[in-house]
């Protein structure tokens, strides 16, 4: 499994939880903020490692059993509360049965309990406020951390009762890598190239050019993420080289385009229609283009 030191490209973000472990001041909880595929869960499963190794106390070693069980998802300390159905949410019966309903016991076999929510903007109506309730009262040695990407949409009582901790964005090279995919250069290549063409497709503005490039972006499921994170990535470095250059005009339109691409990146990582998505995008841009 990654360890707390072995996260990358989110050194803020460990420093912070670090320090926290080092000082015995661990939050009871933790709202981790930033894109997908930033590092956020692992984050939280190094995070509930280093809370319960027995090897390495503070750190994790990643072959204890603590560490061992965590890494296979069957610590029983250690709860994953994922979406579900075709709503994408997280439902209250979820909270009450997984989280509520061991509240009045002590941690099984670790140190301490963790709740990791995925995307804590999946709790909905009854949900949230469930589990507001254990917010405002957590028993000792109980943990949440809140995943999220859009932390605006999250219940300002929520949202204050978390420690806040930013995530930034991974580089698309450094997402590929991590995700094993490091030696396949025809897929870095792929990726940019598919974002070159959402560009230049919005650019065009015919009708049958964005078709066809939103069409080959969300063909490609798995990196669909990468490549509005590339597209982000380049408008945004536009932005910076405007403003630098006293070109205030451009660069504030470089920034409007890029949280287009931002938005549109949440809302497919929240399982909205790739295609349709990309596709409204690109007609977006198009009418913030000259």
């Amino acid at each position: 499994m990654v360890l707390l030191g072995q996260i990358r490209g989110q050194d803020r973000a460990v420093a912070q939880l670090r320090s926290a472990i080092e000082t015995d001041r661990v939050a009871h909880a933790y709202l981790f903020c930033g894109p997908s595929r930033s590092g956020k869960h692992t984050t939280g499963l190094a995070l509930a490692a280093a809370l319960n190794c027995h090897t390495a106390p503070g750190q994790g070693c990643g072959t204890c059993p603590a560490c061992s069980k965590i890494a296979a998802g069957i610590h029983p300390d250690v709860q994953t509360l994922e979406r579900q159905g075709a709503a994408r949410s997280i439902p209250v019966d979820t909270i009450r049965r997984q989280v509520i309903a061991r509240m009045g016991t002590a941690p099984h076999e670790g140190k301490a309990r963790v709740f990791l929510i995925e995307e804590a903007a999946a709790l909905l109506g009854t949900a949230a406020n469930a589990l507001l309730k254990t917010l405002e009262e957590p028993p000792a040695r109980t943990h949440f951390v809140l995943a999220t990407t859009s932390p605006d949409q999250l219940l300002p009582t929520i949202r204050s009762r978390c420690q806040r901790i930013n995530f930034a964005a991974l580089s698309p090279e450094l997402q590929l890598e991590l995700a094993g995919q490091a030696d396949d250069g025809d897929t870095v290549e792929r990726v940019r190239a598919l974002a070159d063409g959402l560009w230049r497709a919005a650019f065009a503005g015919d009708f049958d050019s964005i078709r066809q490039a939103a069409s080959e972006a969300a063909a490609a499921r798995d990196d669909v993420d990468a490549i509005l994170e590339t597209l982000a990535l380049r408008l945004h470095g536009e932005a910076r080289n405007a403003a630098i250059g006293d070109r205030l005009t451009e660069a504030s339109l470089r920034s409007h385009q890029t949280q287009v691409v931002l938005d549109t990146q949440s809302a497919v990582s929240q399982q909205a229609h790739g295609l349709l998505a990309v596709e409204a995008m690109l007609h977006t841009l198009r009418t913030t283009l000259p």
